[in-house]
């Protein structure tokens, strides 16, 4: 079998070189972690942690208290309150995303802060329509985030340049668009189980990161349709294409894409610098990052930040200063790095 080094169109495998590099140090929070996987964000002075882990899956911390745990929310089920598959996929202001998986679901969540009380509380919950749009329906949109007041992006998954979906305030499909990172055509069954990735979006630009090959994309919203700005591979790509399938060449190939975030000036690639054959999902050790890589939004490369310890989700703090991720010390644990001052 021929595995093959993917090229980008835009930018040439293994030239790109990153302006800046640096080693960021970790402080330790005392609070007390009871899962071994979960998403983080942050919201005004506190941070979101939502794991299927825990009861109740939505627990909220004081930054400045030092991560005090301060209040919680929901549980999995299906009544109200509850959930059955859900993911954090993005925040805004005081509000964040669940989506329910396979249900075409996002829950809008808001912080109330009021009087020195914060809760959680569920604002609305928005339903994607699934419509005959004279193809094949093979799987409902999901992991949902907000591009702009208007809008909602979603991963789609069809194929046909239609890897993605625009959505309006409502939910209300506007149109689907998109590119495969790959040339070569696979069924959407496929598409969707080795061409995964991460979304982030912000103020009409989003940013997609496959899980398994090092490509990175970006599009923006113009006129109510999301145009392509750039993408490329940032390291090699070797994979071949047998039967419709996509198969990787494990002792070369290096993945994968653990978590991603863009604010106004840059986008943040927590990324598993280690071959996909040593990646093992089971063991803590084999399944966290402790590199991140930086672009800005033209897609250049800014800097390699290398951490003192493995994490497996990230946030960042609303002036850009601070990252926080969950890391195993041996216990979850969560963790703080002071961001450098980059130059883009």
């Amino acid at each position: 079998m021929l595995f093959v080094s993917c090229d980008s169109s835009h930018k040439q495998d293994r030239t790109i070189k990153f302006k800046e590099e640096h080693f960021l140090k970790h402080t330790a929070y005392d609070t007390e972690l009871f899962i071994k996987h979960g998403r983080i964000t942050v919201i005004d002075s506190f941070l979101v942690l939502v794991s299927i882990q825990q009861d109740p899956l939505c627990k909220l911390y004081s930054i400045p208290q030092n991560m005090k745990e301060l209040y919680g929310y929901g549980s999995i089920g299906n009544g109200p309150g509850e959930f059955l598959q859900p993911l954090l996929t993005y925040s805004h202001d005081n509000t964040f995303g669940l989506n329910e998986l396979n249900k075409g679901e996002l829950a809008i969540m808001q912080l109330i802060n009021e009087n020195q009380n914060v809760s959680i509380i569920e604002s609305r919950r928005l339903k994607a329509e699934t419509k005959n749009e004279n193809e094949k329906v093979f799987r409902n949109d999901y992991y949902f985030a907000r591009l702009d007041d208007e809008h909602y992006i979603s991963i789609r998954y069809e194929g046909e340049n239609k890897f993605f979906s625009l959505f309006d305030s409502t939910l209300t499909l506007i149109c689907r668009f998109g590119e495969s990172p790959i040339p070569e055509e696979v069924s959407p069954m496929v598409a969707v189980n080795r061409l995964q990735g991460r979304v982030a979006a912000s103020d009409g630009t989003m940013v997609f990161a496959t899980a398994y090959l090092p490509y990175l994309a970006c599009y923006q919203l113009k006129d109510s349709t999301m145009e392509k700005k750039w993408s490329f591979f940032y390291d090699q790509a070797y994979y071949a294409v047998r039967n419709g399938d996509i198969l990787y060449y494990k002792d070369k190939s290096y993945g994968q894409v653990i978590n991603l975030k863009m604010n106004d000036q840059f986008i943040y690639l927590l990324y598993l610098d280690q071959l996909l054959s040593e990646y093992n999902f089971n063991k803590t050790e084999k399944s966290m990052s402790n590199v991140i890589l930086v672009f800005d939004h033209d897609g250049n490369a800014v800097a390699k930040l290398r951490l003192s310890c493995r994490i497996n989700g990230m946030a960042l703090s609303n002036d850009g200063k601070k990252l926080y991720g969950i890391a195993h010390l041996p216990e979850p644990t969560l963790v703080e790095f002071l961001l450098p001052r980059l130059n883009n």
